[in-house]
């Protein structure tokens, strides 16, 4: 300061709208994961559900569900095995179940008589081998899929598997007047 006079030196950085520069490519990890679910290539273990049998990573599943940790990677006797029998799913949800932990997206239900019978069924899967992130895709695809129809089948699946905002949404759609007259 000299004088009582203060100087400011500053500088301006222009950002084009494009971000200017070489662009970043997506991330590709999902694609590759999904490549080897597919392939089945240096998979370490299979489960054999409902009859068929599923090729499977320990280190990716044990990496997306702590249940499978335990299983495959902790104490318990399927460490050790080979081939697990799971008798507690479907063969259609397993798939749907391996597919979202390998890319984190779900394929297509076109292919399923009922997608709402499939969302509830990989709902409660995803609840049972603790996959949050499933859990909550699963209950956004129930509540997109909500209506007078299945709003009670919705509702039970929502309190069973403790998914309280799909809950809330339900009975809002309950307590609509036209709607309630129509479920009453």
């Amino acid at each position: 300061m000299d004088d009582g006079i203060v100087t400011f030196v500053c500088g301006v950085v222009v950002l084009r709208a494009d971000g200017g520069g070489a662009s970043m490519p997506p991330a590709d990890v999902a694609r590759h994961l999904g490549g080897l679910l597919r392939g089945g290539e240096g998979s370490g273990v299979s489960f054999s559900v409902g009859g068929v049998t599923f090729p499977a990573h320990r280190a990716v599943l044990a990496a997306r569900s702590p249940v499978f940790k335990a299983k495959l990677l902790g104490s318990m006797a399927e460490a050790k095995m080979q081939s697990i029998t799971l008798i507690d799913i479907e063969p259609e949800t397993f798939r749907y179940m391996l597919h979202f932990m390998y890319t984190d997206t779900l394929p297509d239900f076109k292919d399923c008589p009922s997608s709402t019978i499939a969302d509830e069924a990989l709902l409660a899967a995803a609840d049972w081998y603790a996959m949050d992130m499933l859990k909550l895709v699963c209950a956004q695809k129930l509540s997109d899929a909500m209506c007078v129809e299945n709003v009670t089948a919705i509702l039970r699946c929502a309190e069973l598997h403790g998914c309280p905002e799909l809950k809330s949404k339900c009975l809002d759609l309950f307590t609509e007047e036209k709607n309630f007259k129509k479920l009453v």
